[in-house]
């Protein structure tokens, strides 16, 4: 049976009804109001959140997996601060909130707390790639926190900067910066992160990466050769058909033949 439409009265009690004392009746109550999505519900759940997540508060919500989960079907964009505070939780509710945040784009704000996820959690892939997403999705803030970040010395942790050669392919931050950036990862000293750099610089699709990638192409790695012609083909450059093609005919790497001859069939359809 439909449930019967809240009338004003009873809008106004819902939302100002008193925060429960206990954590147990703080999650139940919860529950209830994420399975309407009625605008009384949902101003009712912000106003419950707010106050029960202050620290003189009777009950905290004990936060879980399951509960995250249902404030984030919610799919309300008021709920992004909530968010960003739980990705500070215990992983299974991280991962919800950062995948959430990816989809919300949470904006400036919950830049310098996805910064230190992002940072703290190499060791964990699943939380690191969340968190590199809900970066991407926070727009041109997360790449000048970033900057900074980058450990350009050769001790520094290799799959952070794999994340990062990731992260500036996809970054809201100016082709010419990302570029810029990317131009260093190419001469890093892992091949993996060299592999995701050449591949970053084919999202871009600057033509002036076009040189890089080109001397990419004579890397000893397989894996960097491959995803720098596929680059070649993406960015236009059709100054490397040369170079493309011998790599198409000679190269000792299926995957690398492979990489070359679809670059060319790009570059061939992009002059039509």
């Amino acid at each position: 049976m439909p449930e019967e439409p809240l009338s004003g009265d009873r809008c106004t009690v819902l939302h100002r009804s008193p925060a429960p004392d206990s954590p147990s009746a703080a999650r139940a109550h919860v529950l209830g109001l994420c399975r309407r999505t009625d605008p009384a519900r949902v101003d009712a759940l912000l106003d419950l959140l707010d106050r029960v997540d202050r620290p003189a508060a009777t009950a905290d919500v004990p936060w879980d997996e399951e509960l995250a989960r249902a404030v984030v079907r919610v799919a309300d964009d008021r709920f992004v601060p909530l968010l960003v505070r739980l990705c500070a939780a215990p992983r299974p509710v991280a991962l919800v909130a950062l995948d959430a945040l990816a989809v919300l784009r949470p904006g400036p704000g919950a830049v310098r707390t996805l910064v230190a996820v992002f940072t703290g959690s190499v060791d964990d892939r699943r939380v690191h790639e969340a968190a590199s997403r809900a970066l991407v999705a926070a727009g041109p803030a997360a790449a000048a926190a970033l900057v900074p970040s980058v450990p350009w010395t050769r001790e520094a942790d290799r799959r952070l900067r794999q994340s990062l050669a990731w992260f500036f392919g996809r970054a809201d931050c100016g082709t010419d910066r990302a570029v810029r950036v990317l131009a260093e990862f190419l001469s890093d000293p892992c091949s993996r992160t060299r592999a995701e750099a050449a591949a970053s610089l084919g999202l871009r699709g600057d033509p002036s990466a076009g040189p890089l990638l080109q001397r990419a192409l004579a890397h000893p790695d397989e894996r960097v050769r491959a995803r720098a012609a596929t680059a070649l083909g993406r960015v236009g450059a059709y100054e490397a058909v040369e170079r493309l093609r011998q790599s198409a005919a000679h190269d000792a790497f299926p995957t690398v033949r492979n990489a070359a001859a679809a670059a060319l069939r790009a570059l061939a359809a992009g002059q039509r």
